[in-house]
This record gives structure tokens, C-alpha cells and sequence, in this order.
């Protein structure tokens, strides 16, 4: 689901950098205190051995992070561009918005229509003719494109979407180091064990005939175990009022008025809180804000008595990820500092 808050966010992060090591040639003596640096060397080395690696990419694609939060590459349609896609694993379908479908003469099929959940409101629209749409080296042809109104904040900055329809595939891997991502096959990625990496279970939820899908996982706030979807369209993470509820937040005291703008339309917020910790996996994030909606797509999809959040593509940009989607799972770099020893390697092996 693409959408962002009308105001803007900014996203941060701490970028962890693992440099290889070369010993050198000269025969030292083994002292007690070597030893102890050989052994160092060897779990760093270790530890090092699962970032992502350039080997096997069908190809590479530089991201930029926009002041909304979203994930944004250059993308090629029908040989022309470069244009401005945002990656959004909240969306099933991927969609050009009606300036570019103009701009570039595409057309739309006749008597075909794509009936959209956005994140507000839902709708039919057409699909428009594509020859091959290109990121990277990587060449999709014949895809099914739809044609969205682009009247909205969401789409003011942005040609299109890159859906699920596309990403998975992949696996897809993104990088803060040098802010790329990866195009894998998808059999390379799930052959694979990742040291130093949590693995996050994803949950497709399928809805409609077109077989299209949410994926969630699981999060804890507090005592509470919420599902989440993970969603790189948003560009801020949102809880409902069931789960705001649940985790004891009082409506009166979080008033705010905000605009959110969905790739469709736009609804206003009501209330925004900031919650102390998050955390999946082996995965934590501190002093996240959340707003507080329910939106349509809740109800529409999984039901507006549940609690429910979306997590947004800030959390994740902080940190390498690969979503792997063969194996229905989000590898996820995490840093020494946010390993908690008392769930350990079990919880590590139950993710894989």
C-alpha cells in the first residue's frame, strides 16, 4: 500500500559495516593473547559471511529513500525513462499513474478492469498495454499493468508502483551500506543460512480469485502480540484503534489532525502515539511513532474488531533485509546490542 503523511518524516539509521580481514604472512608465535585474536577474527569473519553478496544478482539497482519514507528506483517502460517507481510490498498489483500512462500513449485494454484495495477507499481500474517494464538488467515482459488517477499526494512524486506481482519473482535483498538492492533468483536465497541474521516467518494473507496477497508477521508491543503487515509502500507505521486499545492508549489524550494520503485517496488521522519498543524476531526498534486510523483496507480485508498494524518501509531501511519470498520469510540484520540471550538460538532455529 502505497501512501505517505502529508507533513513528511525523516528516516535515520546506524549503519553497521563488516570489513574482511587478511592475516598476515608472518609466522607469529601462539601466545595466549593470539589466540584470543584468532578466534575474534574468526567470529567476526564469521559473522561477515552472510552479508549480501553481489555473486548470483540477476541484477543491481540503486534506491533512494524519499523525505515520506518511501523506497524509490528508476525504472524503464517500453525502453523510455528513467521513472520513478516506489517498491511496495503492501501492494498486490503494480500500477502507473495516469500522468505517465498519458505521457508515454499507453493503452488501455478494453472491457478489462482491476478491482484495487487501496489503503483508504477501493476501486476498479483499467489495465493499460506494456511492452516491458526494466529495473536494474532485469526485464519484465508482457506484465499486467494497471492505470491509477494520479490526483493524490501519494502519486504527486511518483510514476508508479513496483508491486508484489513483481518483487516475488525474486528474493529481493537491500543493502544500507551502498543503498542497492538485488534482484536473486529465488531458489539461491532459500538454499541459504544466514548467520547473524533473524528470520522472520511471513504470513501470506490471500484475498479475492486473483489469488493476490498481504504478507504479515507478527509483532510484540509490550505484552500484546500483534499481526503486522509488512508493508515498503508506507512511508509511517500505523496501528488501528482495536490495537491501540489493546495496548492501552487513551483516545482522548492523542488527538491530532494529520492527512494520509493513499495511492486512491486520502483520509484524515486522528491520533498519533509513540510507542517505547517493538520487536519481532530478534529484531528491536525504540521510541517508534505510530498513527493510530482504521482505515479501509483493515475492515476489507482482515476484519476492523481485530487489532492490526502496518509497518512501514522506515523500520526496515535502517538495516540490511532480504525478503525471501519461497520460503515465506524476512531475513533481518540485527545488531549485537538487540540479541536477547534469553531466547537465543532456539528462537533463531524455530524462524528457519
Amino acid at each position: 500500500m502505497t501512501y505517505a503523511i502529508r507533513r513528511g518524516a525523516h528516516v535515520s539509521g546506524t549503519i553497521n559495516v563488516c570489513k574482511s580481514a587478511s592475516p598476515s604472512s608472518t609466522i607469529l608465535p601462539v601466545t595466549p593473547k593470539l589466540k584470543i585474536f584468532w578466534l575474534a577474527l574468526v567470529i567476526m569473519l564469521a559473522g561477515c559471511a552472510s552479508v549480501l553478496e553481489e555473486d548470483g544478482a540477476l541484477a543491481i539497482a540503486p534506491y533512494k529513500i524519499e523525505p515520506s519514507g518511501r523506497i524509490v528506483v528508476d525504472v524503464r517502460v517500453d525502453g523510455q525513462g528513467p521513472f520513478t517507481f516506489a517498491l511496495d510490498t503492501g501492494a498486490s498489483i503494480s500500477v502507473v499513474f495516469e500522468e505517465l500512462r498519458n505521457d508515454l500513449g499507453l493503452e488501455v485494454v478494453p472491457g478489462k478492469t482491476l478491482l484495487i484495495h487501496g489503503f483508504v477507499t477501493s476501486g476498479k481500474f483499467p489495465y493499460v498495454r506494456i511492452g516491458r517494464l526494466e529495473l536494474g538488467h532485469e526485464v519484465w515482459a508482457d506484465p499486467k499493468i494497471a492505470a491509477l488517477p494520479g490526483d493524490t499526494d501519494a502519486g504527486a512524486s511518483i510514476d508508479g508502483i513496483l508491486g508484489v506481482d513483481f518483487l516475488r519473482r525474486y528474493a529481493v535483498g537491500f543493502s544500507t551500506r551502498d543503498r542497492v538492492i538485488r534482484l536473486y533468483p529465488p531458489d539461491l536465497v532459500a538454499d541459504r543460512m544466514y548467520r547473524g541474521w533473524s528470520s522472520i516467518p511471513l504470513e501470506p494473507e490471500y484475498f479475492g480469485a486473483s489469488g493476490a496477497a498481504l504478507y504479515l508477521f507478527e509483532i510484540d508491543i509490550g505484552s500484546r502480540r500483534i499481526p503486522a503487515v509488512f508493508d515498503l509502500g508506507a512511508g509511517l507505521n500505523l496501528i488501528n484503534w482495536a490495537a491501540a486499545r489493546s495496548i492501552g492508549v487513551d483516545p482522548a489524550a492523542t488527538r491530532k489532525k494529520d492527512v494520509l494520503a493513499g495511492a486512491i485517496e486520502s483520509m484524515h488521522i486522528t491520533a498519533r502515539v509513540r510507542i517505547d519498543e517493538v520487536t519481532t524476531g530478534r529484531v528491536r526498534w525504540r521510541n517508534e511513532e505510530f498513527m493510530i486510523a482504521d482505515p479501509e483496507v483493515f475492515t476489507t480485508l482482515m476484519g476492523d474488531e481485530n487489532p492490526y498494524a502496518i509497518l512501514g518501509a522506515g523500520l526496515f531501511t535502517q538495516r540490511d533485509f532480504i525478503i525471501d519470498f519461497q520460503r515465506n520469510r524476512l531475513l533481518v540484520k540485527f545488531a549485537m546490542d538487540e540479541v536477547d540471550t534469553s531466547v537465543g538460538e532456539d528462537s533463531e532455529s524455530k524462524a528457519r
